[in-house]
């Protein structure tokens, strides 16, 4: 494994940005006047147990969910576009009867280049794993800064009902009726059906919206389009998980070499080469 992408460097970045939002939050609550209150919404009167800080612990989970996946990019990247595949017997056509070359050179070069594709296989393996947690880390997450935003601005509307309702267009024409979806105020929603929207979001992603053409839905809330913020969230979430499973399937698909149980030297693929033009 490389070492810019050890471990040990992910860690200490890890750790690191939640030293930097843990100092922000004390800061924030040792002060006459609490300067999140500043860019956060919610109440922060009344310690951690107000709903801005509630809305700062979800963001922290927030961006500790984005540091997982892209540490698992940082691992899997390099691994998908330096990892490929060794032809062991291209590369012994190019080695044999090349003059100049000892035989000893060509068993380095050969041994060498199947070490860094085993090397990379691991670090696609490891990285994949981080990825994966990476994701299921950012459902949490946008279930927790979806429910805490609701508490924090409960007079707010971040969705509507999916299903169109008829309302009558009064003081114009006496039978028009107008069709539209109602806003859902935040105070009325529930953390159960904020669980099966982001269950519904999910769902919505990795199949490329296809339950919600056939009408199929876990909840019968969607994003209010007239807040900005939220749909720019939800947009960023699905497009995140879209690209995280765009990933894993590639990574399944151009994986690198995997190690051979028995050690293959330049020899014995010359010698299986001679028992082939036989």
């Amino acid at each position: 494994m490389p070492k810019r992408f050890t471990g040990i460097r992910l860690l200490l970045v890890f750790v690191g940005i939640n030293l930097v939002m843990f100092l922000m939050l004390v800061t924030s609550m040792t002060s006459a006047h609490p300067w999140l209150a500043n860019v956060l919404p919610g109440q922060f009167e009344t310690g951690v147990n107000s709903s801005g800080y509630w809305v700062f612990f979800a963001l922290v989970l927030l961006v500790d969910a984005l540091t997982v996946f892209i540490a698992g990019l940082a691992l899997m990247l390099p691994a998908l576009f330096e990892g490929a595949p060794v032809d062991e017997r291209r590369l012994t056509r190019h080695l044999v009867d090349r003059g100049g070359v000892s035989d000893a050179v060509k068993e380095a070069i050969f041994v060498s280049l199947r070490e860094d594709a085993v090397n990379a296989y691991y670090q696609l393996v490891v990285g994949r794993a981080i990825l994966f947690c990476g994701a299921i880390f950012l459902i949490l997450a946008f279930f927790a800064v979806s429910y805490v935003f609701t508490r924090a601005v409960p007079d707010g509307a971040m969705f509507q009902s999916a299903v169109p309702v008829q309302t009558t267009n009064a003081g114009k024409v006496a039978d028009l009726t107008v069709i539209g979806y109602a806003s859902v105020k935040n105070s009325t929603v529930r953390a159960n059906q904020i669980a099966r929207f982001t269950a519904d979001q999910v769902v919505a992603a990795v199949t490329l919206n296809a339950p919600h053409i056939y009408g199929f839905r876990f909840v019968a809330l969607s994003s209010n389009p007239k807040l900005p913020f939220f749909t720019y969230f939800l947009f960023a979430f699905r497009l995140i998980l879209i690209f995280t499973l765009l990933l894993m399937v590639i990574s399944f698909l151009r994986r690198p070499q995997r190690p051979a149980r028995e050690k293959k030297t330049i020899e014995s693929v010359e010698a299986k080469l001679e028992e082939v033009k036989v």
